[in-house]
């Protein structure tokens, strides 16, 4: 697979050590990312706070898609076959305020709307949301959902383009609790040798891979 690994194998902590501290912050995947596009590098597009952006993947081009500073916020993201087989990416980041959840709605409508006629419609395309959740003292180690209207939003307008269902994902993450140099990013990545092959890192750098051909 010719995906590139960002993921740590550990969290660093805090220290003293104010070097130490900044080599830390460089070691997130999002600060990785982050440094190849100031870089040049055209394979990356970085999504900011309260935007919706659509990508062509291909393999001489735009392979990597996320967005960071998820805390609290939505990430909303379609993964659809074009008519030419290779994938279309649309990722969504906003915040949870009821008028950002308008704006997104909007946004990623009128991204599908774009991509409309182009949309292979008889393959399946893949929803992803990564959404805030909480842990307790209870059970520390399971990220609970909180209650999101997003989620049925979304379910609607996904209903309006895709006749025929989509493949819902849906990941919680940790946004109470959070220790240093925790990764915020939520991550599409996909094999520039195999488009089928993708890669998801939510934030808190849990990795899910799927494989796109039917």
């Amino acid at each position: 697979m010719s995906i590139t690994n960002l993921t740590r194998k550990y969290i660093p902590s805090l220290t003293r050590d104010s070097k130490q501290n900044m080599q830390a912050l460089k070691e997130l995947p999002e600060m990785k990312l982050w440094d190849m596009i100031q870089k040049g590098d055209k394979s990356v597009v970085h999504i900011g706070m309260n935007e919706c952006v659509a990508a062509r993947i291909t393999p001489e081009g735009i392979n990597t898609v996320y967005t960071d500073a998820l805390s609290g916020c939505n990430a909303v993201s379609f993964v659809m076959k074009g008519l030419d087989k290779k994938p279309i990416a649309i990722h969504s980041h906003y915040t949870p305020l009821r008028e950002s959840q308008k704006n997104q709605l909007a946004a990623l409508e009128k991204q599908l709307q774009t991509y409309d006629y182009f949309v292979d419609k008889t393959q399946e395309p893949k929803l992803f949301f990564n959404l805030r959740g909480l842990i307790t003292k209870a059970n520390p180690d399971v990220v609970v959902g909180v209650p999101n209207c997003i989620i049925d939003y979304v379910r609607r307008l996904a209903d309006k383009f895709f006749k025929n269902g989509v493949d819902e994902h849906i990941f919680y993450y940790q946004n109470n609790g959070r220790p240093a140099y925790f990764s915020s990013a939520n991550i599409l990545q996909f094999d520039r040798e195999n488009l089928n092959k993708l890669k998801l890192t939510t934030v808190g750098e849990k990795e899910h891979f799927f494989d796109l051909k039917y």
